[in-house]
């Protein structure tokens, strides 16, 4: 038997970043772990034979034992740790030593010893300060080159737009290799490189990606779907929106928003958005944000249940958008089932790494690291 790639996951979700390594033939899960019970329902319900240890990398007990259970035979760490801060391990009120969960993410590498780690995280983590006074990713590219053993790494911006999304959802990347692995940096160069001619001249729009789905109405709709040609599909429910929200979000056309609500309808609340008593900000235009058929979508947030979170109103219905329209956008298969409650659901979805771009870094991981090769259909099929 070929020898495989054996990876980890860490703050795995649902497993979104997992979803290309499970699926692709290269490569042997150890693990997957998060903190979240419900997520764990879900990663569970979606990858066979999988090992997923519920986990507070904040706490050294729970750091212990999900090293434990790595152990030492590594290829691969890969993770979205957030930007959280917890009480330090040793109780110390100095910056200097205030740990995040970044910081322990990190404690595993060292610990572990992957050949490669790769760290997904918001746009933002180039400008949030960490503790320690730095940026989170200067603050993590001066704790690679400390790490023991030593590692390399890249850092760049990806916009899964670019790789054949439907959405404008950019995130900042770290992959790294350890010197002794990649002495000169030659994988580290490869996988930039391939990465980048990687991008597609192919942009879809919403309704490549949901403009097949049933149409759901306001309170329609249902955890499983069986459609004419016997096909099945989950989550695709809408939310129970009040008489008095469905009215307003009939005043908005396409492109338009709470600005083309009739004043008298709206809660005080909206009133003093409307008249700018909370400030001159531009997000007001995207509160009861109606999508447009013929553009990508903003980025899918995990508060997607929230009317006021940004541009998720239905292009036709007035609506939030389902469950599954949100996973369609993320790029999950309709066979992907989401557990939970709906705004659980919106969550799981929303904090995802597009399986597609899982997809993407499996595959140049895998042709970079050359342990196994070949053509394979895993579980899930593009629709």
């Amino acid at each position: 038997m070929d020898k495989k790639i054996k990876f980890a996951d860490l703050f795995a979700g649902c497993g979104g970043l997992s979803f290309g390594f499970q699926n692709h033939p290269s490569f042997q899960h150890l693990l997957a772990s998060d903190i979240w019970a419900q997520a764990k329902t879900t990663y569970e319900k979606n990858f066979d034979e999988s090992k997923y240890v519920l986990a507070d990398l904040g706490k050294e007990e729970d750091l212990e034992t999900v090293i434990t259970h790595i152990g030492s035979k590594l290829d691969l760490l890969i993770g979205g740790p957030p930007c959280k801060g917890f009480s330090t391990l040793n109780n110390s009120k100095t910056p200097s030593s205030c740990n995040t969960l970044v910081d322990q993410y990190l404690i595993v590498v060292e610990r572990t010893k992957p050949n490669v780690f790769l760290i997904e995280n918001v746009r933002g983590f180039r400008s949030k300060k960490h503790p320690s006074g730095s940026t989170y990713s200067d603050h993590v590219k001066r704790r690679i080159t400390c790490l023991k053993p030593k590692y390399n790494s890249i850092d760049f911006l990806l916009n899964a737009s670019d790789y054949g999304l439907a959405q404008n959802r950019i995130r900042y990347f770290v992959l790294a290799t350890k010197r002794s692995y990649d002495p000169k940096g030659v994988i580290l160069k490869k996988l930039r490189l391939d990465i980048m001619n990687r991008i597609s001249s192919s942009k879809p729009v919403l309704w490549d990606v949901i403009g097949d789905l049933p149409r759901v109405g306001v309170r329609q709709g249902s955890d499983m779907m069986v459609l004419d040609d016997g096909s099945i599909i989950y989550n695709h429910k809408s939310m129970k929106h009040s008489k008095k929200l469905e009215k307003r979000l009939s005043y908005v056309p396409k492109g338009g928003g709470l600005m083309d609500v009739p004043f008298r309808l709206l809660t005080n609340h909206l009133k003093k958005v409307v008249k700018g008593e909370y400030g001159s900000g531009g997000f007001a235009k995207n509160i009861y944000g109606r999508m447009d058929w013929d553009k990508p979508s903003g980025t899918i947030v995990a508060g997607m249940d929230k009317i006021t979170v940004g541009r998720f109103v239905h292009p036709d219905e007035n609506r939030l958008l389902s469950p599954r329209e949100c996973a369609r956008i993320q790029s999950f298969p309709d066979n992907f089932v989401f557990s939970g409650g709906m705004v659980s659901q919106y969550y799981q979805i929303g904090n995802a790494v597009p399986p597609k771009i899982s997809e993407l870094f499996s595959e140049i991981l895998a042709d970079t690291l050359t342990l196994k090769k070949g053509n394979h259909k895993g579980k899930y099929a593009w629709s």
